[in-house]
C-alpha cells in the first residue's frame, strides 16, 4: 500500500471514530416529588434548605462527640475499605480507558542453531548459525461504533458510583457514632438514676426498720421495703453492660481494640440534646444530596453505557496493525537497511453466526438498565419515607419527652409527700412504696424519652443526606473523573 492510501484510510479510521456511539445517550430520569413534606406544619421544621448539614452533629454542643467523629473519619476499617474499593473502580477505569490506545509491544530474540553434517542438505562438517531479531509490533480497534466510548462511559459511571457508596458510608459511620455516644450517655444517665433512687429507697428502709424496732410500724413494712430496694438494685446489672457494650461498640467504629476505651476516657456525661428548630428543605433536595440515591443514578448510568458496549459486539471491528523487525545472521549488521522488515495493513472481524448469544446479551443488559432504573426509583421513594417518618416520630418523642417531664416531676412531689404523711400517721407504708416505683419509673422513662429526641434527631439528619459537603470534594475522596472521560453528568 501506498503511503499517501494509508493516510487517507487512516484519516478515514479517524473520522468513523468521531460518530455517534451505538447504543441509547443517557439521560438522568426525571422524577415528580411533592413541593413539601406532609410534616412540615410542625412548627418545629422549616423548609429553608439545611446550610449546616455537612456536619450537623456540632449542632448538639458536644466537643467530646466532635472528637470521637474526627477519630472515626480517621481510623473506621469501613470507611477505609469504601476508600480502597473506590480506588479499585479507579483502577479499572483506566483499564478501560486504555482500550482507547494503541497496544506497542517490542519482539526481539536470539538463536544459536547447529546442523550436522549428516543432515540434509549433506554437509562436509558441522555447520553452525547464528539468528538476531528485534522490532516492535502494535495494533490498534479503530472505535467505530463508539463500543470502547460505551466501555469507558460505564466504568466513569461505576467509579462516581463507588465515590457515592463512599460518601454513603462515611455519613452512616457518624450518624452510628452519634447514636451510639448517645445511648452510651444514656446507660450512663439511667445508671445515676437507678442510684440516686436507690439511695431514696434505702433511706425508706432505715426508716420502717427504726419504726419496726419501735414498734410503729409492722414487719410487713420492712419486707416490702426490702423487696422495693432489691428490684430496683437489680437494675444496675443490665445498665451496667448497656454500658460496657456501648464502649465496646464506640471502640470498633473508631478503629481501636475493644478494650481501649474501657478505661474511662469518655467519663460521664449528658446525653447531647438537640436544636429547638430544624431546617429540612424541600424534597427535591433529597435527590439531589443523598449519597444513596446519587449512586443509584449513576448505576443506572452505568448499566445504559453497558448496552452500547453489548450492541458494538453485533457490528464488526476493525483493527489497524502493523510491525518493524530487524532480522540478521550478525549482530554487527541488525541494523543495516538490508535487515529492516516492516508491515501495516488493517483487519476486521465480524461474527456472522453465533446463534442469536449476543442479541440475548443485548436484550439481558437492556433488562438490567431497566432493573437499574427501577431500584432507582424505589431508593427515591425510600429515602422520601424515610424523611417522613423521621420527621413524623421526632415531634413526636418531643411531645412524649415534655409529657413524662410533668409525670416525673409529679411522682417526686408524690414520693415526697407520702413519706411525709407516713411519718405523720396519716397514710400507710403502701403508698410511700408506690410513689417511689413510680419515681423511679418516670425519672428512667424520661430519660429514655430524651434520648430518643436525640436519636430521632440522627435519624432525620442521616435521612436529609448530612454528613457531607457536595459543594467541596471531601479530603478523602479520590479526584472524579476527568471531562473527556465521556460519562454523563446528573
Amino acid at each position: 500500500m501506498s503511503r499517501p492510501r494509508a493516510k487517507i484510510l487512516m484519516l478515514g479510521s479517524f473520522a468513523l471514530c468521531g460518530c455517534a456511539a451505538i447504543g441509547p445517550d443517557y439521560t438522568p430520569p426525571q422524577l415528580d416529588t411533592a413541593t413539601d413534606w406532609q410534616a412540615s406544619n410542625e412548627d418545629r421544621f422549616t423548609a429553608d434548605s439545611p446550610t449546616s448539614l455537612a456536619n450537623w452533629w456540632v449542632s448538639l454542643n458536644d466537643p467530646t462527640l466532635d472528637g470521637l467523629i474526627d477519630q472515626a473519619l480517621a481510623a473506621n476499617l469501613d470507611l477505609a475499605s469504601a476508600v480502597q474499593r473506590v480506588r479499585q473502580a479507579a483502577a479499572v477505569r483506566g483499564v478501560s480507558a486504555g482500550q482507547r490506545f494503541p497496544d506497542l509491544d517490542a519482539t526481539g530474540s536470539y538463536s544459536r542453531d547447529r546442523q550436522g553434517s549428516n543432515g540434509f542438505p549433506a554437509m562436509l562438517e558441522p555447520a553452525e548459525f547464528e539468528s538476531f531479531a528485534l522490532g516492535m509490533e502494535f495494533g490498534w480497534e479503530l472505535d467505530v461504533w463508539g463500543r470502547v466510548r460505551r466501555v469507558v462511559e460505564a466504568a466513569d459511571a461505576d467509579l462516581q458510583a463507588s465515590i457515592e457508596d463512599l460518601r454513603d458510608v462515611r455519613a452512616i459511620l457518624i450518624a452510628e457514632v452519634a447514636n451510639e455516644y448517645v445511648l452510651l450517655r444514656t446507660a450512663q444517665a439511667r445508671f445515676e438514676v437507678a442510684t440516686r433512687n436507690i439511695e431514696i429507697q434505702r433511706q425508706s428502709l432505715e426508716l420502717t426498720r427504726t419504726r419496726f424496732d419501735n414498734g410503729a410500724a409492722p414487719r410487713l413494712d420492712v419486707a416490702q421495703a426490702e423487696t422495693n430496694l432489691a428490684n430496683t438494685e437489680a437494675e444496675l446489672p443490665s445498665i451496667a453492660t448497656d454500658i460496657r457494650d456501648g464502649l465496646l461498640r464506640l471502640a470498633v467504629l473508631l478503629g481501636e481494640q475493644p478494650t481501649i476505651l474501657l478505661e474511662g476516657t469518655l467519663g460521664f456525661g449528658m446525653i447531647p440534646g438537640a436544636p429547638d428548630l430544624i431546617a429540612v428543605g424541600i424534597p427535591a433536595d433529597i435527590v439531589r444530596r443523598r449519597p444513596d440515591i446519587r449512586s443509584a443514578e449513576r448505576q443506572l448510568a452505568a448499566e445504559v453505557a453497558s448496552i452500547g458496549v453489548e450492541l458494538g459486539d453485533l457490528y464488526p471491528r476493525f483493527t489497524l496493525g502493523g510491525s518493524l523487525e530487524f532480522n540478521s545472521t550478525n549482530s554487527g549488521s541488525l541494523f543495516d537497511a538490508d535487515s529492516v522488515g516492516h508491515g501495516f495493513g488493517p483487519s476486521f472481524s465480524w461474527n456472522l453466526f453465533d446463534g442469536g448469544r449476543e442479541r440475548s446479551e443485548v436484550r439481558a443488559q437492556e433488562a438490567a438498565a431497566d432493573i437499574a432504573l427501577l431500584g432507582y426509583r424505589q431508593t427515591v421513594l425510600e429515602a422520601l419515607e424515610e424523611v417522613e417518618s423521621a420527621m413524623y416520630g421526632h415531634a413526636r418523642q418531643i411531645e412524649r419527652a415534655a409529657a413524662l417531664t410533668r409525670a416525673s416531676d409529679a411522682a417526686r412531689a408524690s414520693a415526697d409527700l407520702s413519706k411525709q404523711l407516713y411519718l405523720e400517721g396519716r397514710s400507710d407504708f403502701q403508698n410511700v412504696l408506690d410513689s417511689e416505683r413510680e419515681l423511679f419509673t418516670a425519672e428512667d422513662n424520661l430519660i429514655l424519652s430524651t434520648a430518643e429526641v436525640t436519636t430521632s434527631y440522627i435519624a432525620l439528619q442521616r435521612a436529609l443526606g448530612g454528613g457531607w459537603d457536595p459543594t467541596s470534594p471531601q479530603d478523602d475522596d479520590p479526584p472524579e473523573p476527568s471531562e473527556d472521560s465521556g460519562a454523563s453528568s446528573e
